[in-house]
């Protein structure tokens, strides 16, 4: 039920927003009804809470706004409704009993309830302070908490696992605790608070009355996911990773580059878009995923710019990967232009702190709107000694080892904590296939010098997707024999590592390697001629066995690759116990907030996750169907239809069109 929190509304527009809601609390302190408005309001017969906190207004006031409306309900009489009183668990005694008493001889139930407007307490306090509200006989007991990060509304939510559900509402106000308010609806809380309007709002956090009632209705998840099976043999897309490198470093290089093995998606083809506007020509034949891409190289077109004092913007659309890429790389070719960074739907959700201050250094001036995109570059990349942070992860990373480069003086880059190193090795290894010199000193140094130059690859072979795999792979292992093919075998994408949990967790799996050499005819490799129709004789392929479960609880560190964690808490829910992932810190500035949303949605379903520092501990379980919210992230898309291999009741999605970011041909895979 949403219950709808009013205040500052006068006594007929309060009347009107009463007589429209299924429930409402009536925010006594922050109205300026009569007595007399107050008992009518609360004679009506509808769902109403009293609320009149002591610390917005003196104890006596309190009393005559409460007591107003508690005998403007009239003796205790049977009703279809429920009039509840909100009083504070550590109110005067007095004061608190006296108002109980007359609460209850007025047929009112009782909420005791507590807030904490700055901080989460410890859980130990919680539990604490929940079980004394039940011992003053409360029929529902209110904890509020204020949540900073995503932790602490775990953490206030975990009361549900100690008192009965349908008498508690435990959950945390401000922006990070926003999630547990709807959520708690899911885990039993018996109802939730929305408000009619945003500046209306009697609490952060606190949701739209339209937003709630969208969330709880049906008719808000179209997508009907229920599978038999994935398909026995699959063909893993191109890594977009590794396709997006390519085709920045294939727009750099003088001359006419082949890329092979491109599979297009939303992130990919944003990347074209961009070489498109470097004046790059871009051709596609869907046989084999031939790219073709002729470029006048960076010189040219630093040169071309210059020419053009009107503004110029890029479109990342919703790739962090690609503006980060892409910032670095317009402060070479910008040549004093002003150009505009932009993107679409989660990007400019996603936090770009720091970015500013590190480019400043290097001559570049970014201005974001808020720690927000769009950002407006202008001035020259120059080199230099760098020094950043790696804690964020390797995107803007990458964009300076490819920019820096092109500069004309050497640089040093200079890295402290660095993360993701995987993708760094990704970056070092598509920079070396396109002739660059970079020397990398443990990660913590790299050392690159000036005045190089990009140069064409006659053939370019893409690799296979392992994040796509991970998620294909860990289908196979909850439910039948999956083989994924066009992997690159030992590549120096993190989420390979996949091979790893599935050892420790005892997926059966067999490993077959590609060629590790191709012989060239001309510019098509040899295997292609003799194989014309097989495009999969140079790759690498998993043949994962099935249905063995439930496996075993593992440990794992995804700090270098967090894109593994849903389906890595796919495969933790078919375990025989709690397995544990590192790396909560790096899922807070994705499309979503993975913490958040894989917390949030595998909950609904039934699993039993907790978020403790750096670590999700998941315990395994036999989920059920429910309604899911893929919050626009592809990845949560994809690992709740994973999951539901695994479900004998359907799931409802509310979006399926944000798979097209990273895999559009997903859904094809799958057996209804």
């Amino acid at each position: 039920m949403i219950c709808l929190s009013l205040q500052k509304l006068d006594y007929k527009s309060l009347v009107k927003a009463v007589s429209k809601s299924e429930m409402a609390e009536i925010r006594l302190d922050l109205t300026e009804l009569t007595e007399v408005e107050i008992g009518k309001v609360f004679s009506k017969e509808r769902n109403l809470i009293a609320t009149c906190r002591l610390e917005k207004l003196p104890k006596e006031v309190c009393i005559e706004k409460l007591s107003a409306a508690i005998k403007g309900n009239g003796p205790a009489k049977k009703s279809k409704v429920t009039k509840y009183l909100d009083i504070e668990y550590d109110a005067p005694q007095d004061y608190r009993e006296a108002m109980v008493t007359l609460a209850r001889e007025n047929g009112f139930k009782i909420i005791h309830s507590y807030h904490n407007f700055s901080n989460t307490d410890p859980f130990e306090r919680l539990l604490e302070i929940t079980g004394k509200c039940f011992e003053y006989g409360a029929d529902i007991v209110k904890i509020a908490t204020t949540a900073i990060i995503t932790e602490e509304g775990v953490r206030t939510l975990r009361l549900y696992r100690h008192f009965e559900k349908s008498r508690l509402l435990a959950f945390s106000m401000g922006d990070a605790g926003k999630f547990t308010r709807l959520l708690s609806l899911n885990i039993g809380a018996p109802f939730t608070f929305a408000a009619p309007k945003e500046e209306l709002a009697t609490a952060p956090g606190q949701p739209l009355e339209v937003e709630a009632k969208a969330a709880v209705n049906p008719k808000s998840y179209p997508h009907k996911i229920k599978f038999n099976s994935l398909q026995t043999s699959i063909k893993a897309p191109s890594s977009k990773s590794h396709a997006q490198r390519a085709i920045i470093a294939a727009s750099l290089a003088k001359g006419v580059s082949n890329i092979y093995g491109y599979t297009p998606c939303d992130d990919t083809d944003a990347a074209l878009e961009m070489a498109k506007k470097f004046g790059v020509q871009v051709k596609f034949k869907s046989k084999r995923g031939h790219l073709f891409i002729k470029s006048p190289g960076s010189n040219a077109i630093s040169l071309e710019f210059a020419k053009s004092k009107s503004p110029l913007t890029f479109n990342a659309g919703e790739s962090g990967l690609l503006s980060k890429l892409m910032i670095p790389i317009s402060g070479h070719l910008s040549a004093n232009r002003k150009i505009t960074i932009t993107g679409k739907g989660t990007l400019l959700k996603r936090e770009y702190l720091g970015v500013e201050e590190l480019l400043e250094k290097v001559g570049v001036s970014f201005e974001t709107s808020n720690g927000f995109l769009p950002g407006k570059l202008k001035g020259m990349l120059r080199g230099g000694t760098i020094q950043l942070s790696g804690k964020g992860g390797s995107q803007l990373v990458s964009g300076l080892l490819m920019a820096l480069p092109l500069c004309v003086d050497s640089s040093r880059l200079e890295l402290e904590s660095p993360t993701s190193k995987p993708y760094i090795d990704l970056t070092l290894k598509t920079l070396k296939d396109f002739n660059l010199k970079i020397t990398n000193n443990n990660y913590s140094q790299f050392i690159i010098p000036g005045r190089q130059r990009y140069r064409k690859k006659i053939f370019y072979q893409l690799q296979g997707d392992w994040s796509s795999a991970a998620l294909l792979l860990t289908g196979g292992a909850i439910s039948r024999d999956v083989t994924v093919k066009n992997l690159i075998i030992n590549s120096s994408q993190a989420d390979e590592r996949i091979l790893e949990v599935f050892k420790a967790a005892g997926v059966e799996f067999d490993v077959v390697e590609g060629p590790k050499y191709l012989i060239m005819c001309g510019d098509v490799p040899c295997a292609f001629r003799d194989n014309p129709d097989d495009e999969d004789c140079c790759s690498g392929r998993v043949d994962v066995k099935g249905s063995k479960l439930p496996y075993k609880p593992f440990e794992f560190d995804a700090t270098d690759s967090p894109d593994l964690f849903p389906p890595l808490v796919v495969l933790a829910l078919n375990c025989d116990g709690e397995s544990r992932i590192k790396g909560v810190s790096r899922l807070y500035n994705k499309e979503s907030n993975r913490a958040e949303t894989l917390f949030s949605e595998f909950v609904k379903l039934g699993a039993d996750i907790d978020i403790q520092g750096d670590y999700m501990m998941v315990r395994g379980g036999k989920l059920h169907g429910g309604y899911c919210n893929t919050h626009g992230d592809h990845r949560i898309a994809m690992a709740l239809c994973i999951a539901a291999l695994n479900i004998d009741e359907p799931l409802y999605l509310d979006n399926m069109a944000c798979i097209s970011k990273s895999f559009p041909g997903f859904i094809s895979n799958f057996v209804k």
